[in-house]
């Protein structure tokens, strides 16, 4: 699920559309590695042994490697690249194991407009959308990749309009 919606707070992910563009690219990795074998194997009688030895199964090694590596690090990356939306509170976070630790609050009642654009065929049939926050001095901020953006529209502009009638008071 994209979206966990409760009383306290919503957790919304990336949409699995980045999730198969990972898994894509792995393949593809993957398929390079065992290319390079393949032909390494079909030819090696022709290449010199030194090569296969000492260039073409390392190198066959370091892709095949290289790809799970990464891959780990995507999995790990889209599943902690969150947005929390609070009650007063939007939270960005986006870690990951070693390389990245961001964490953004933005406080609802500086959010002036929240807009949402889709630009494209794909992103309109399967519902993933760009998110886009105005806040004060005209800071803005884009989220990609939302699912379901009508939903999370609502949710923010619910927020907002308690935080504004919450002040209002």
């Amino acid at each position: 699920m994209s979206i966990m919606n409760t009383d306290e707070y919503t957790i919304i992910k990336k949409h699995y559309i980045i999730l198969l563009y990972y898994i894509v690219k792995f393949i593809f990795l993957v398929f390079v590695a065992f290319l390079i074998y393949y032909l390494t194997y079909k030819f090696k009688d022709s290449l010199w042994t030194d090569v296969v030895k000492y260039f073409m199964f390392p190198t066959i090694f370091f892709i095949f490697n290289y790809a799970f590596i990464k891959f780990m690090g995507w999995l790990i990356f889209y599943f902690n690249d969150l947005v929390i939306l609070l009650k007063d509170k939007i939270i960005i976070l986006k870690s990951s194991i070693f390389l990245m630790d961001d964490l953004e609050i933005i406080d609802i009642s500086k959010v002036m407009k929240i807009d949402i654009h889709c630009h494209w065929f794909l992103s309109n049939l399967i519902w993933f959308w760009n998110l886009i926050i105005e806040q004060q001095r005209d800071e803005l901020r884009i989220l990609h990749f939302i699912p379901k953006p009508y939903s999370v529209f609502q949710i923010l502009r619910e927020k907002t309009t308690y935080i504004q009638t919450k002040n209002n008071q």
